[in-house]
Order: structure tokens, then C-alpha cells, then sequence
């Protein structure tokens, strides 16, 4: 037998104070009828009082409390078998808004073609949590996770480039923020989908990735744009070009994508690595694949050997011991028989 709530056992102290208290208040009764007069001769004038039953209701207090106590730390005994079944995913969306995001290859443009996907794929999502984060050159949380998909949308339509006024593109910062915020859930099932266009301009993603993989965090990276590099338009406010984004020497800036990169961080964590392209963002894909393995890891965790509660076996003997001490009178029963007249 083993017990749910093991520190309540400690009350079973109580019943030592609890023994002495009713010794004391048993002797303490018999004390004051001496005092009143000749104890025998009380006794003969109290014939209709019972003794045994006076402590017989005693003795029914102290294993009442003892039997309430056992039921509080809930005993359990017996196996039983449940089902697990998992109660939602908390997925993270980070999204780059680097300026290359402009690039035109996928129309209208990287940007405005990747918020039209992630709206999309929020619509989907039934049951799940899910958080959005920006980044460029730091990251930042825009929506923390939430199962309010319209509020969700509407932190992502405030999204653009320049959301984010650090430049450069940082995948190490965007994880790293991730796992923190994953870390304050109790989910077991934790998804960061990594969308971006660009090489990792800062530092190493490779630590924060094996962290991530460590803690469970599966990432999906998509990767957008081309694997030769195109240009960034900067445009007006009437969205005329004005111009192509060029470096401090004057040299044409190229946007290329680091297939390597990303295919290695998605390898790492047990995730898979997508291409974006004009006709298909890959995002339905990434969202089937995540149902398939959440359904795969439901099914080897279905059944569970737990052990059954069974305070009511304590509960129950407690609940009736009071009753009948509060129903028990301490008057004996007087059986007068009467000759009948001959």
C-alpha cells in the first residue's frame, strides 16, 4: 500500500495528545462525581447511565480521527491502466524581419507572403498554444503564447520589416528566447517553427540548438528565398523603387539563403527543414508532420499503470463511527418484565 499524500500522515501524532486528552477527560469525570459525594452510592442513584457506552464513545472518536487521517493521505493499492492523451501543443513561430525580407522573388514580397502563410496556418490549429516571435539582430517576444487566435493575427499584422530596428539576422537569439519561454510551460510537446531568408550574421546557433534539442523543442526551419542571391528593392511610401540595397562600399547587396544552416538546426532537434517557394510555403506540410508526431508519440505513451485510490475504505468506517457515537445515548436499556395477576 502506498499513500497520495504521504505528509498528511504526520497526523497520526495527533493521536497520542488525542489518547491522553480522553484518558484525562474520562478520569477527570469520575473525579468530579467523588467530589459531589460517595462514589458507589452515585453509581446506584445513575443506575440508567451506561459506562461502557460512555467509553465505548470515546473509543469511537479516537478511530474515527485515526480512519479520517488515513483517508486524507489517500491510500492506494491495485493497478489500473489510463490512457494519456495530450491536451494540445505549444507551438512558437519566429519570424525574420531583416530587411533582405523585401526581396521580391516570392510576391508581393518574403514579408508579406510569409504573414499570409502564418495566418493560415493559425487557422488550423485547434487546441493548441501558440507564440510569435520577431528577430533580425535581437528578438523579441511579439505575441507570447495564446490560445486567442484572433489576438494571435492581430500581433502578426503589426508585423513588418523593421519591427525589429537591430540589424543582422541572429538564429541563436531567436532560440534562445524560445527556450525561455518554453521552459515557463508545462506542455510536453513544444514546436518552434524558424522562418527566415538570411545567414546568420551573429554569433553561433548551435549551442542554443542543442539546448533546445535537449529540452524536448522540436524546430522546423523554413527557409525563404534564393539559393543565388537576388537583390533588395527599398521602396517609397507609394511603392515606387527607389533604389536597390547596397553595402557601405557601394557593392549591390545579395540575399542568399543558407540551406546548410537551416537543414542542420531542423536535424538537430528531431525536426525537418522546408523550402519555401513562389507556388508553396510548406507550412501545411510542417503542420501534418506535427500531427503525425504527436499522434506517434500519443500512442507510445497510451497506457499507464497507475495505482487506485481507495481512501473511501477509511473514509467510510470515520464517517460511520461518528455517527453512531453522535446517535449513542448513554442511558442503558431497562427491561421491566410484569408478573401478570393470577
Amino acid at each position: 500500500m502506498v499513500f497520495g499524500n504521504e505528509f498528511v500522515l504526520n497526523g497520526l501524532l495527533l493521536l497520542i495528545p488525542l489518547f491522553f486528552f480522553l484518558r484525562w477527560s474520562w478520569a477527570r469525570r469520575r473525579k468530579a462525581l467523588a467530589q459531589i459525594g460517595n462514589i458507589e452510592l452515585l453509581e446506584r442513584l445513575t443506575v440508567h447511565v451506561s459506562r461502557e457506552k460512555q467509553r465505548a464513545r470515546l473509543v469511537m472518536i479516537f478511530f474515527s480521527v485515526l480512519f479520517l487521517i488515513l483517508a486524507l493521505a489517500r491510500p492506494q493499492w491495485g493497478v489500473k491502466e489510463t490512457t494519456l492523451v495530450t491536451k494540445g501543443r505549444d507551438i512558437i513561430i519566429a519570424l525574420d524581419t531583416s530587411a533582405s525580407m523585401l526581396a521580391e522573388d516570392i510576391q508581393p514580397n518574403r514579408m508579406a507572403r510569409a504573414k499570409h502563410e502564418l495566418e493560415r496556418l493559425i487557422d488550423r490549429l485547434q487546441g493548441d498554444r501558440v507564440g510569435l516571435i520577431v528577430f533580425a539582430g535581437e528578438a523579441f517576444v511579439q505575441c507570447p503564447l495564446t490560445s486567442d487566435y484572433t489576438a494571435a493575427k492581430m500581433f502578426l499584422s503589426e508585423v513588418d520589416v523593421g519591427t525589429v530596428p537591430v540589424p543582422g539576422t541572429s538564429l541563436d537569439r531567436a532560440i534562445d528566447l524560445a527556450r525561455n519561454k518554453f521552459v515557463e510551460t508545462e506542455r510536453q510537446y513544444k514546436v518552434l517553427i524558424l522562418l527566415t531568408d538570411g545567414e546568420q550574421t551573429t554569433g553561433d546557433p548551435m549551442p542554443a540548438v542543442e539546448k533546445a534539442a535537449a529540452e524536448g523543442i522540436q524546430i522546423y526551419t523554413i527557409g525563404i528565398g534564393s539559393l543565388s542571391g537576388v537583390p533588395i528593392p527599398i521602396r517609397d511610401e507609394k511603392g515606387q523603387l527607389v533604389e536597390w540595397k547596397k553595402q557601405k562600399n557601394g557593392e549591390l547587396v545579395q540575399s542568399r539563403l543558407d540551406e546548410g544552416m537551416l537543414l542542420k538546426i531542423a536535424t538537430a532537434t528531431g525536426g525537418k527543414y522546408y523550402h519555401a517557394s513562389a507556388d508553396e510555403f510548406e507550412l501545411n506540410k510542417i503542420y501534418e508532420d506535427i500531427e503525425q508526431n504527436r499522434a506517434e508519440k500519443t500512442q507510445r505513451s497510451l497506457l499507464t499503470v497507475q495505482y487506485e485510490d481507495r481512501f473511501q475504505w477509511f473514509l467510510l468506517p470515520a464517517f460511520i463511527l461518528l455517527m453512531v457515537e453522535t446517535m449513542l445515548s448513554d442511558r442503558k436499556r431497562i427491561v421491566v418484565q410484569e408478573e401478570r395477576a393470577r
